[in-house]
C-alpha cells in the first residue's frame, strides 16, 4: 500500500494530460512479444508473419532492442503528436499504406510538389551567409571549389559570393551564401537570413495547423522574425495528408532569443489564430490552444533524436523494463517509467524542460 500511496503522490503532481496519457500507457499498452504490441483501441504494431521465424533466429539483444524501437513509435505515433492514430484505427486500411500514399499525380517521392512551391513561395527569406570556406580551386572564371569540414561545394562568384569577396582567389577565406531552405524528412524547412540556430540550448515551439495555415505562418514567421535578425529554423509538413498530428510546423531557436521571439509569436497567433488545432504534443507546455514550446533534450539516447522521440524512448525503456523482469503490472509498469524519468533528470511536473533549466516560458496574451 506505501508504494500504491506514493506513486499516487508522484503522479498527483503531474500535469492532468500527461497524467491521463501515463495512466492509459500503463493500463492498454501491452507487449504481447518481441514482434508484436498491442491496444485494445487501435490495430496491433507487428511483424509480417513471413518475417517472424527469421527475427526470431536474431541474438535476443537485437530483438529488444527492436521491440524498445517500436515501443517508441507507437507511442510517439499515439500519444505524443497523433501520427499514427488514424493508420491504425480499427477500421483502418493499411494495406500497402505507404505506396498509396506516394501514387498521386500531383507527388514526387512522397512530396506533394503544389504544395512545397506554396511552402516556398510563402518563405520570405533570402539565404544565409556562412562563413570561413576556403577556395581550392577555380574551375572557370565564374565557378569555384571551397572547401569546409570536410565538405566540397561548387559555387557561383555572382551568386553564392558578397560584392566585395566576388575577386577572391585560391587560398583565400570566404563568407558563402546558402540556401533559405532544405528538406527533412517529410517537412520543408525555412531557413532564417540570420542562420540557423546554434544547436546549444534550442527551443521548439509546435504548432499544430491546418495545411493553409502552414502556408500563412510560414510567411507572417519568415517575415516577422527576419525582420529582427533572429537566427531560427521553421519547418511545415510538405504534404497536405499528413495534416492530422499536432506537431505539423516547428520552430527552432535560441533559448537566448526568446524574449525577443515571444511578441513575435504573439502577434502571429493573433493573426491566424483561426488555422490553429487546439490539440498539442504530450510533454509541451501549452502557450496557447495548438502552440506549445519545449526544450530540446541535452541528455539523448542518440544524436538525431529529436524531443518526442527522446521522452517516449524513456517511457518505452520502463515498459521495457518491467515486461523483461516478468513483472508487468501496471504498478510496476508506472514505477518503472518513472524511474526512468528519474534517471534522466526530466522533472514530470514540467516535462518540457531539461534539468536545472529556468522556465521562461509564459503563455501568450489573448
Amino acid at each position: 500500500m506505501q508504494l500504491l500511496d506514493s506513486l499516487e503522490t508522484q503522479l498527483s503532481e503531474v500535469p492532468e494530460p500527461l497524467q491521463t496519457s501515463l495512466q492509459d500507457i500503463i493500463h492498454k499498452v501491452e507487449i504481447q512479444s518481441h514482434y508484436r504490441i498491442q491496444h485494445p483501441d487501435y490495430k496491433p504494431m507487428e511483424l509480417p508473419e513471413s518475417a517472424i521465424p527469421g527475427f526470431q533466429q536474431l541474438p535476443l539483444d537485437l530483438q529488444n532492442k527492436f521491440l524498445s524501437l517500436q515501443l517508441r513509435s507507437f507511442l510517439y505515433g499515439i500519444y505524443y503528436n497523433g501520427s499514427l492514430k488514424s493508420a491504425l484505427a480499427p477500421d483502418a486500411d493499411t494495406t500497402n499504406l505507404a505506396l498509396n500514399q506516394n501514387l498521386e499525380n500531383n507527388t514526387l517521392l512522397g512530396v506533394d510538389v503544389a504544395f512545397y512551391e506554396r511552402l516556398h513561395e510563402s518563405n520570405r527569406g533570402e539565404g544565409y551567409l556562412s562563413n570561413d570556406w576556403l577556395v581550392i580551386k577555380e574551375e572557370s572564371n565564374d565557378v569555384l571549389m571551397v572547401y569546409k569540414n570536410a565538405l566540397k561545394l561548387h559555387i557561383q562568384r555572382n551568386i553564392h559570393l558578397q560584392p566585395a569577396e566576388r575577386n577572391v582567389t585560391v587560398g583565400n577565406s570566404v563568407a558563402i551564401r546558402m540556401p533559405k531552405n532544405l528538406v527533412q524528412n517529410g517537412f520543408y524547412m525555412a531557413i532564417g537570413n540570420a542562420a540557423s540556430h546554434q544547436n546549444k540550448n534550442i527551443v521548439r515551439v509546435y504548432f499544430n495547423l491546418t495545411a493553409e495555415g502552414a502556408v500563412a505562418v510560414m510567411d507572417a514567421l519568415t517575415t516577422q522574425l527576419n525582420s529582427i535578425d533572429v537566427p531560427f529554423s521553421f519547418k511545415a509538413l510538405y504534404n497536405p495528408s499528413d495534416y492530422g498530428r499536432c506537431d505539423s510546423a516547428v520552430l527552432y531557436f535560441d533559448k537566448n532569443k526568446y524574449e525577443a521571439v515571444h511578441p513575435v509569436l504573439e502577434r502571429v497567433y493573433l493573426e491566424h489564430q483561426s488555422y490553429f488545432q487546439e490539440e498539442v504534443p504530450l510533454f509541451t507546455k501549452l502557450i496557447a490552444p495548438g502552440l506549445a514550446i519545449a526544450e530540446e533534450p541535452d541528455d539523448k539516447f542518440s544524436d538525431h533524436e529529436s524531443f518526442g522521440t527522446h521522452r517516449c524512448q524513456i517511457i518505452a525503456n520502463g515498459l521495457l523494463e518491467s515486461w523483461l523482469q516478468g513483472n508487468d503490472t501496471p504498478a510496476k509498469r508506472i514505477t518503472a517509467v518513472l524511474q526512468h524519468f528519474s534517471l534522466h533528470k526530466v522533472e514530470l511536473q514540467h516535462p518540457y524542460l531539461n534539468a536545472n533549466s529556468e522556465d521562461i516560458y509564459i503563455s501568450l496574451n489573448l
